[in-house]
């Protein structure tokens, strides 16, 4: 029902999920290829090493190099400033604080007669009133997904 409605304002969504899933495929077959030019250029440098300095000074070489990097990396992770608490989360406990109060029933009240506004709209509606409810819907999820 959804897809249909969308489709009706120009939106494909089986379209948007066949371009997400070859991006996706193009991004994990990237990475997979710099994992493996990382790869072989540390085995260059082994075997670089290896006929400059020998075998056991290139092996102690290359640990050294990789503990240092992962102490750094480590360092680096850990020694992060502490993020604030966002100004979201107090915003999100003061709305439940304000739902609180309410009951049950009004709350399932409310969401009834807000389904059966938009059932209205889309059933009786104007196709300007049904792309407009639909972008109104899209604009609160963006503001939504955005706080958190």
């Amino acid at each position: 029902m959804v897809a249909t409605l969308l489709r009706f304002v120009g939106i494909d969504l089986r379209r948007m999920a066949r371009e997400a899933a070859v991006t996706l495929t193009l991004v994990v077959f990237g990475a997979f290829a710099a994992i493996l030019a990382f790869v072989v250029g540390l085995a260059a440098l082994y075997l670089w090493l290896d006929a400059l300095l020998g075998t056991f000074a290139a092996l102690g070489i290359m640990g050294g190099a990789s503990a240092l990097l992962a102490i750094v990396l480590f360092a680096v992770a850990f020694r992060r400033a502490p993020r604030k608490p966002g100004v979201y989360a107090e915003d999100a406990l003061r709305a439940a604080a304000g739902l609180a109060p309410a009951s049950v029933a009004t709350l399932a009240r409310t969401a009834d007669e807000a389904a059966k506004g938009i059932t209205e709209i889309v059933g009786n509606g104007s196709r300007q009133q049904i792309i407009g409810t639909i972008a109104l819907a899209a604009l609160i999820g963006l503001v939504f997904g955005r706080r958190s």
